[in-house]
């Protein structure tokens, strides 16, 4: 399955979802779309690579490369990686990822304080019914990369 990278933003984090196989052939897209995010001023990101059927070496140096890019200008990464029975997080797993990421296992829960610090706050006066469809945060319209 060809690799393919979307994006969007939930409580003022980009929420990156990668699908398909992160190996030699397709790295590159997942590289690029990653650097160009950051280097776009995106510092708090989850990589969501629970439909991510192969991860090779090389689709692990993007992360950790991706990951020391965001921490060099203070920015943060959690990555969501898929169930626990497959063999892409077993795989993951022998690459010591949980001791280098912060990991969760579904895009709710690297959420979950965020949305919890947003329920709890108190909701502003709204003035109008456009202020208050911004006052929800929405998925923010990403491109998509795809590998050939």
């Amino acid at each position: 399955m060809a690799l393919s990278v979307s994006y969007g933003e939930r409580y003022g984090w980009t929420v990156v979802q990668v699908a398909g196989e992160v190996d030699i052939s397709g790295v590159s897209a997942l590289r690029e779309r990653l650097q160009r995010l950051v280097t776009e001023g995106c510092l708090r990101m989850v990589v969501d690579i629970s439909r991510v059927d192969f991860c090779d070496s090389t689709g692990f140096a993007v992360l950790v490369a991706t990951r020391r890019m965001l921490s060099s200008r203070g920015g943060r990464l959690r990555l969501v990686l898929p169930g626990p029975e497959t063999h892409t997080r077993k795989i993951l797993q022998l690459f010591g990822i949980q001791r280098i990421f912060e990991v969760h296992d579904s895009v709710d829960d690297a959420l979950a304080d965020l949305r919890a610090a947003v329920l709890a706050e108190p909701a502003p006066a709204v003035a109008t019914a456009a202020d208050a469809a911004d006052a929800v945060p929405r998925p923010r319209e990403g491109t998509k990369a795809v590998a050939d």
